[in-house]
């Protein structure tokens, strides 16, 4: 079983055989580094299933993006239109897309409604989490996620979404057992 489709399964406790169905009726798209698929301007939903590649999550203050979480190989990512958050490419990427209509279609399905679900539960996890874990907890917590991420995205994004500076994750790389 391929890497993403492993984790896919794992993490949305859901059937091999169910994702490969949900698969099947999405379209693959490659994604060039820095393509928004997700912001306050684009009407349409969407879900995306990463196969390979980084995206993050973001808002945009005075200018510069700030990364609020990072998605990579095997998660699944439900677009839509906020003022809050957008979604932007970090590395060029393969992902599987269905659209908004095709969406409601399948929310009657058990696997479409997991993912969903999913979706909405992780990012109300994932403000808690923000709130009650350390720089260091959560800089262990994303390498265990994304091992190779300090080699492929850069360090202005990590260090946000650490909420630290460039020196202590250069002392939290160089401390880590």
């Amino acid at each position: 079983m391929e890497a993403y489709l492993k984790k896919l399964c794992f993490e949305y406790q859901v059937e091999e055989k169910e994702v490969k169905e949900l698969l099947a009726r999405m379209e693959m798209v490659y994604l060039d580094k820095g393509e928004t698929i997700a912001s306050a301007t684009m009407p349409e939903q969407s879900l995306y299933i990463i196969v390979s590649g980084i995206l993050h999550t973001f808002t945009t203050r005075q200018g510069e993006d700030k990364t609020v979480r990072f998605l990579s190989e095997g998660d699944a990512i439900l677009c839509y239109n906020t003022s809050k958050h957008s979604i932007k490419t970090l590395t060029r990427c393969v992902a599987y897309y269905i659209s908004e209509d095709e969406i409601e279609e399948l929310c009657a399905t058990s696997i479409m409604r997991q993912l969903m679900e999913y979706q909405f539960y992780l990012k109300e996890e994932m403000n808690v989490n923000t709130r009650k874990l350390t720089i260091r907890e959560r800089y262990l917590s994303l390498l265990t996620e994304i091992p190779d991420i300090l080699y492929r995205v850069p360090l202005k994004y990590i260090t946000y979404y650490l909420g630290a500076d460039v020196t202590s994750l250069g002392y939290l790389a160089g401390s880590r057992k």
